[in-house]
Parts: structure tokens; sequence; C-alpha cells
């Protein structure tokens, strides 16, 4: 007699060494490529804001030279009291060194440039939240499904035995002369038919686990069970609708928006004057009529300019400020509308999970009937397989359900800036 064995695991090991979700979203954060690029987007970003405000800060300038000339250039001038002073103009050897300080007064198209650098900082930093987010969402996409897979590949071990089992009793029963060759056969191609259908799962789980490792940079080995879930619906849309604002996404776009605008105001106020002041200090040996080797002077300098080329550059800042809002507008198009996406995919999975569940309680009755009566004598080995067959498939079935729950649940947390249950 076959003794029925059929129970359903959706997870694999739950030991205190298992690897959770959270160990490859920390792997992630310092291991993924794209995680890597956005850091390295930000970081560059925030340098170019601040390369902008300190262009604003006072600027040292130093020369310094030796000529040697053929002739030296000198003059003799009276004095006034009878003598004579011979004044070198250009020494044979003339040493030169120049130290001058600049510092803007007024450049208000230098300020809000460094404004919209500012800005665009800013929403650096929010798409490297939001490139967080998708590989946070790819990650809990590759680590429920490797945990579904391994769930899979289980069951179809636990066919395979039954199968087999099923095989060796069958083989038995035809030595025995109370089985015909046609039942034989049929079981050992069911048997092959459960070698097959391992290897697909061993396949699939291998190529999940490879997706993860990809994802994390983290080796998956054992991991945590999928989360148990109480099948609590979805909360309701309308209370999430709000948290839109709080996304990534959204905050980066309106962040490019104000770098526009404020570089938009900058090209109009390039074309008013600047004010900017300079302070001089030469060291010389060509000392020229003044006699002084040391010599300085400051000053303040008005600079205006007026071109076709600036009017042109304030209408193209105009239309990228227009298409930076209209790029806002679609950010929260789009958020809206993965929000919707993936409360409806919670909403979905649900009542796929709890049909699946029932699915799965009728197949196993109705598989533990069928060998019980396949035993008895009065069930065909055929019912057996078949009820054997539709157990694998609601059981396949009920783990798929059970997976897609727990990332349409995780995806609903990321849509709705929700943190994920575990995370920070």
């Amino acid at each position: 007699m076959i003794k029925y064995t059929h129970i359903l695991i959706l997870a694999i090991s739950t030991s205190a060494s298992a690897q959770s979700l959270q160990a490859f979203l920390e792997s992630a954060g310092s291991q993924n490529i794209d995680v890597r690029l956005s850091e390295n987007t930000s970081e560059r970003a925030a340098t170019d804001a601040t390369q902008s405000w300190t262009g604003l800060l006072p600027s040292l300038t130093a020369n310094a030279g030796y000529v040697h000339n053929q002739y030296a250039a000198k003059v003799t001038i009276p004095s006034g009291n009878g003598t004579f002073d011979t004044v070198t103009i250009t020494p044979i050897d003339q040493f030169d060194a120049t130290f001058k300080v600049e510092l803007p007064l007024i450049d208000a198209t230098r300020w809000l440039r460094a404004s919209a650098a500012s800005a665009s900082s800013q929403s650096a930093q929010e798409r490297q939240a939001l490139t967080h987010d998708q590989v946070t969402r790819q990650i809990v996409s590759a680590f429920y499904a490797l945990a579904g897979s391994q769930s899979v590949l289980e069951s179809a071990q636990r066919s395979l035995k039954v199968a087999q089992a099923q095989l060796d009793q069958t083989q038995a029963r035809f030595n025995a002369g109370v089985a015909n060759e046609l039942e034989l056969v049929r079981a050992q191609a069911e048997v092959q038919r459960c070698l097959q259908v391992e290897a697909d799962a061993n396949g699939l789980l291998e190529n999940n686990r490879t997706s993860l490792r990809l994802l994390s940079g983290l080796e998956p080995k054992s991991i945590t069970a999928l989360p148990a879930d109480d099948l609590t619906p979805a909360p309701a849309l309308t209370s999430l609708v709000s948290r839109i604002e709080q996304l990534p996404e959204v905050k980066a776009s309106d962040s490019d928006r104000v770098a526009q605008q404020r570089t938009l105001t900058a090209s109009g106020l390039a074309l008013a004057p600047t004010v900017s002041a300079q302070f001089t200090q030469r060291f010389t040996n060509a000392t020229g009529f003044q006699g002084q080797s040391a010599l300085w002077n400051a000053g303040v300098n008005l600079n205006w300019r007026f071109d076709v080329a600036g009017i042109q550059a304030i209408r193209s800042a105009n239309l990228t400020e227009q298409a930076a809002q209209l790029t806002a507008e679609k950010a929260r198009i789009s958020a809206r509308e993965r929000l919707e996406q993936d409360w409806r995919r919670v909403t979905t999975s649900v009542t796929k999970v709890t049909a699946s569940r029932a699915q799965l309680t009728s197949a196993q009755r109705g598989a533990a009937l069928a060998h019980q009566r396949y035993d008895a004598g009065v069930a065909s080995q055929l019912d057996a397989i078949t009820a054997e067959r539709d157990l694998f498939a609601a059981e396949v079935n009920c783990i798929s359900a059970g997976f897609e729950l727990a990332s349409a649940r995780a995806a609903l947390r990321l849509s709705s800036a929700t943190p994920l249950e575990g995370t920070p």
C-alpha cells in the first residue's frame, strides 16, 4: 500500500542560519551596479553644486616671471638740488610677481545657476532613492521567486517519490500476475514524466538563484520562508494616494522643475550687468619713475553684455522649463497608475490565494481517496495517476499564488512610499 504523504510547504528552511530578504537588500546596497552608479551620479551632482557656489567666493590669481633683456632702459633725471638720479625703467634681468584678488559683488546669473545646481543635486539624491526602490522591487521579486521555485521542486520530488512507490507496487502486482502490462508501462511513464518535471523545477530554481545573486551580490544558500499571509485586504486606495508626493520619482521631478525654473531666471538675468571688485599687488625690480618695487591697486568693475544669442538662450531655457513641468506631471500620473496597478494586484492575489488554498485542500483529499480506492481495487490506476497530477498542479498553483501575493504586497508598499516590513 502506498502511504500518502503530500504536505504543501510554501518555502524552505527557517533555521537561524537562513538568509532573510533583508540580508539580500543590505548586500545590494553596496554590491548592486545600478545602486553604485546612482551613488556616483549623486556625488557628482553634489560636487557640481558645491563648485557652483564656491565660484561666488573670492578668487586669487598669482603670476610670476623672469625676463632677460638685451639692453637695460635707464633714464637720468634731475633730483632738484643740482644732482641727477638714474632711474631704471627696464633692467637687464627683470623679475615680476603679481597677486590679484577678485570678488563678484553683483552677479545674479551665477547666483541663480548655483541655486539651480543645488536643486539638481537634490534631484540626483532623489533619483538615487528611486534606483534603490527599483532594485528593491527586483530583489523582492527574485527572492520570493526563489522561495517559490524551491517549494515547486520539493513538490515535484514528492510527486516523484509517490510515482516511484506506485511503480514498485505495480511491478510487484505484475510479477504476482494481478496487474497487466499496460498498468506497468503506465506507471513507468509516470515516473519518467515526474523526472522531467523535477528537472524543470530544478532548472527554474537555479535560474532564480542566479538572478538573485546577480542583483544582490550575495550567494543564496538557505533562505527564509515566505511570510505567512492572513489574507488581509489591501488598505483603501484613497488612503494611499496622498503618499504619492513622498515617492522619490515625484520628488526628483519636482527638483528638476525647480532647477529649470532657476535656470530660466538666470538666463534672463544674463542680460543684466555684473559688478566685481579686484585688488592687485605687484612686486617688480622694474620700478620705473615710481621708484617703488611693491605697488598695489584696487577697483570696481562693471560689465554688461547684450547679444542675440542671450535672447535665444532665454527661449531655449523657457522650453526646457516647460518640459520639466510636463515631466513632473507625468511622474505623478505614472506613480498613481502604478499604485493602482499594485493595489489591484494585491486584491486579485488575495482572491487567488484563497481559491488556490481551497483547491489544494480538495486536491489533497481527492488524491488520498484515489489512492485508497486504488489500493482497495475499486478505482483504476489511471484515476490515481490523474488525481496525483491534479494535486501537483494545485500545489504549484498555490505556491505561485503565494509568492505572487507576497511580491504584490511589497510592491504596494513601495508604490505608496511605505517601508517594507523588517526594513528601516
